[in-house]
């Protein structure tokens, strides 16, 4: 069994036609390093694993659903060499998401078995936290809630601590690492748990959506507990770029996120490291941050949310 994970998070995300241009065969592209939905090349073969771009959000499978379903329905059977699994695994981010994803792949054996009731919790309260960018209605009391904590922790003080804005492939290498020894911990029942902590402090309200400044790691549970559904949230980085993430917690929820997106990626420039995501969560320039201030941001949201 040979499966590598190439880290790049200084790479832009790119298009899918470049992906297959620069990749080798049985490559495999995780939650964004691919500016694009869902594809597949079976005669590489390649594949993308996203929900990001060019989908909607509500009804596409987070990453790591997505690559559990493909792993037990015949996935390395297409990507296999004379010593079984084969796949080189590209990524330029360490989140939840991508940690999971790249657990089931590389420990594809544990994965199989349909009946692995505490990796199929996982997944599922994975998937559905991250289809709503953090915001799915779980009681702040739920004990398992607890558990991921736990697990997801040093991807979560990673990012606290401005981690990600250093843009390290080595320091992002080792959080996925990380993560995929606590992942395995957990679903053998060996895993332990933490508090949550779901601190955060509204800057503004205005009609329907906030202004936040997210504090603990579980901040957006904090949030949708609260009645928040839709929400600007605000970060400083360096050299005076922002980083942020609009989210809704579903498509019900009047706030025009696409319409949103296409002024921000405007009013950004034109350039391949822009805004993205998908219709109920967006975000910043992944890699360089936003050069908007916090009111250029609002006053957008502003013009298709009006008071």
């Amino acid at each position: 069994m040979s499966i590598s994970l190439k880290m790049q998070p200084a790479v832009p995300p790119m298009t899918w036609e470049d992906f297959c241009k620069t990749s080798p065969s049985y490559s495999i592209a995780l939650d964004g390093y691919v500016n694009d939905g869902p594809k597949k090349d079976l005669k590489a073969p390649r594949v993308n694993f996203d929900h990001h771009h060019n989908v909607s959000r509500f009804e596409t499978r987070a990453t790591c659903a997505q690559v559990l379903m493909a792993v037990r329905t015949g996935l390395f059977d297409l990507f296999k060499d004379k010593k079984g699994p084969h796949a080189i695994v590209f990524a330029n981010d360490c989140d939840q998401d991508v940690c999971t994803a790249w657990t089931v792949l590389k420990h594809n054996y544990l994965a199989r078995n349909t009946m692995n009731p505490i990796l199929n919790r996982l997944v599922d309260i994975e998937e559905k936290l991250d289809a709503t960018g953090g915001a799915y209605p779980y009681p702040a009391s739920l004990p398992v809630l607890e558990q991921l904590a736990w697990v997801y922790e040093p991807y979560t003080q990673f990012r606290l601590s401005g981690g990600l804005d250093k843009r390290s492939g080595e320091a992002f290498t080792s959080i996925v690492s990380d993560v995929e020894g606590r992942i395995l911990k957990h679903i053998t029942g060996n895993g332990s748990s933490i508090p949550l902590d779901t601190r955060y402090k509204v800057i503004e309200n205005h009609k329907g959506w906030s202004v936040v400044d997210e504090i603990g790691a579980q901040a957006r549970t904090g949030m949708i507990s609260d009645g928040i559904k839709a929400y600007l949230s605000v970060a400083k980085l360096p050299d005076k770029r922002w980083k942020y993430v609009i989210g809704r917690i579903s498509e019900f929820i009047p706030f025009p996120i696409s319409e949103i997106l296409k002024d921000l990626v405007s009013a950004e420039g034109n350039t391949p490291d822009n805004w993205g995501g998908a219709n109920t969560i967006i975000g910043s320039p992944r890699i360089s941050g936003s050069k908007l201030s916090p009111d250029e941001v609002i006053k957008i949201i502003k013009g298709h949310v009006p008071n």
